[in-house]
């Protein structure tokens, strides 16, 4: 029960953080704003998310799932509902920048990690898999429910109904006892600071460092970020582009199960590595598609697929490199290196505009098969057999 809650939890808050992406343009032309006072605020939600990722994983090893979840919704529903009164781009930047960016730090992938890495090591990647899956689900659901709903009704009303949703999530979690499972016993102050940051003479800790950036540049920076405003910018109306923003979700939750899967069963570094090649070609593919509903459906099909694919073989190389011991924490810091990708990736490519999109995405394209090249530098996760995590 308290393992479906979470899931529940993870799918409701996802579900609500697409909603700036989503409506940025409708927003912006709504109150009379700028494009850039709805995209900056967007980027700092995902700084601020991945800046906040080490104490949120602090938080879930010294109290537990319980008081961080709950604590991230109300803050989450509270950002949403007070969207609906913004009047200047300091509002905006206020809700979505701080409030949904420090509510998004307790993101699936975090949750996931620590869940996965609890119990036997041979199943790590497949639960850490069916947990992160839950993420694209409730974005793919958001997408599609509050696009019909804005053109149907209003963009407050979509806000506010969010808002409600997710508060009415919060009040679950207070009501369902959740073990304290993850949480860890207090540990003297010296082996905390020793093992809240990472040593700079750890090479592996930097090279993986450098492949979670450039995994949060082609995915949280593109999709999350650029996706919805290139669809509309190519002249694709509210719904279609939420339609196509919803196929690489789809794709995504898929990818999360079946890369956990993988991940358990064949070798790490030479299946990470095929991702991370694939998605630098569909990247660099995207410019000559047309930027035609039909076209960017069939790219978002396959490169929400790849997207997600990556994040489960991640986590198992994270812990053949570094240890299981506190892959909690070393995933806090992974993830403000990943988010970091993301908000670099999403400021320039917004700097450049429309006319330049393409040259942004093909950038990025390249960074990724630098990755694909860091990725056999480092040691596979556990096998098949190996000690629990």
């Amino acid at each position: 029960m308290a393992s479906a809650i979470v899931a529940l939890a993870i799918f409701a808050g996802s579900a609500a953080r697409v909603l700036p992406a989503l409506l940025a343009i409708t927003i912006q032309q709504d109150r009379g704003l700028q494009p850039s006072d709805v995209s900056l605020p967007i980027t700092l939600g995902i700084a601020v998310s991945g800046g906040a990722s080490p104490f949120a994983a602090y938080s879930l090893e010294r109290w537990g799932v319980r008081a961080p979840l709950i604590a991230s919704l109300a803050l989450l529903a509270l950002s949403l509902a007070s969207t609906t009164y913004a009047a200047s781009p300091w509002h905006l930047t206020a809700a979505w920048g701080l409030g949904i960016g420090f509510s998004g730090s307790l993101s699936a992938s975090l949750l996931g990690a620590m869940a996965g890495s609890r119990g036997g090591a041979v199943h790590c990647g497949t639960r850490f898999g069916l947990f992160a899956s839950m993420q694209p689900l409730g974005s793919a659901a958001g997408l599609l429910l509050a696009s019909r709903a804005a053109n149907a009704l209003d963009w407050c009303f979509v806000f506010q109904a969010a808002a409600v949703g997710v508060l009415a999530m919060a009040f679950a979690v207070v009501l369902v006892p959740i073990s304290r499972r993850g949480a860890s016993p207090r540990e003297p102050k010296s082996k905390q600071h020793a093992a809240s940051r990472p040593k700079e003479k750890d090479w592996e800790f930097w090279v993986l460092a450098t492949i979670f950036c450039i995994c949060g540049a082609s995915t949280s920076g593109l999709i999350d970020g650029q996706l919805g405003m290139l669809c509309m910018g190519a002249g694709l109306d509210l719904t279609s582009s939420a339609d196509v923003m919803a196929i690489v979700v789809f794709g995504g939750a898929i990818g999360n199960v079946v890369s956990g899967y993988l991940a358990d069963r064949c070798p790490v570094r030479t299946v990470l590595a095929l991702y991370f090649v694939v998605r630098a070609l569909l990247l660099l593919w995207l410019p000559f598609t047309g930027f035609s509903l039909v076209e960017l459906a069939r790219f978002g099909a396959l490169y929400g697929l790849d997207a997600a694919l990556t994040f489960p073989a991640l986590v198992r190389l994270m812990s053949g490199s570094l240890g299981t011991r506190r892959v909690g924490r070393a995933m806090g810091w992974m993830t403000v290196m990943h988010l970091a990708g993301g908000a670099i990736a999403s400021a320039g490519i917004g700097a450049l505009g429309l006319a330049a999109y393409a040259v942004g995405f093909a950038g990025v394209g390249l960074a990724c098969l630098v990755a694909a090249g860091l990725v056999v530098l480092l040691k596979d996760g556990p096998a098949q057999g190996a000690p629990p995590c």
